[in-house]
């Protein structure tokens, strides 16, 4: 299909009809500069839904895993750097997150046991019977 060009002439009619013509920028991006600031939302959205950055490891999930690498790779390239030094609103390309985030591994057993609640308190000792009765021996053996 040939592509339509826009003549004078059309100029001209429009502007007898009054009809005021805009001219859409077409994107002054190279396909890879898309494709830069299309992975890297794809980190922002993760950081977004679960307050962190994305970690390397086993024991993560693979998009996890894949948004790590992903990560690394622009944190590593001048260029992707340069092409989204506007958009880290999260400061993940400097790698110092603007959240912080809590390690639970260093925590103390005694402190984490009190951030969850679950500390002995006394009132909930299993084994303190209280609505169970001792039976008593018989005396007379």
């Amino acid at each position: 299909m040939a592509k339509v060009s826009f003549t004078d002439e059309d100029d001209a009619l429009l502007a007898e009809l009054g009809v005021e013509v805009e001219v859409k920028n077409t994107g002054s991006r190279t396909p890879r500069e898309e494709r830069i600031i299309a992975g890297f939302e794809d980190i922002e959205w993760f950081y977004e839904q679960l307050g962190r950055a994305p970690a390397h490891g086993e024991d993560r999930d693979i998009f996890e895993r894949l948004y790590a690498v992903r990560l690394d790779k622009i944190r590593a390239s001048e260029e992707c750097r340069a092409v989204l030094a506007d958009k880290d609103k999260h400061g993940l390309l400097t790698g110092e997150p603007t959240a912080v985030v809590s390690d639970l591994d260093n925590l103390d057993d005694d402190v984490l046991l009190s951030e969850l609640g679950v500390l002995d308190t006394g009132e909930n000792d299993i084994t303190k019977l209280t609505y169970i009765t001792i039976p008593r021996r018989n005396q007379s053996c």
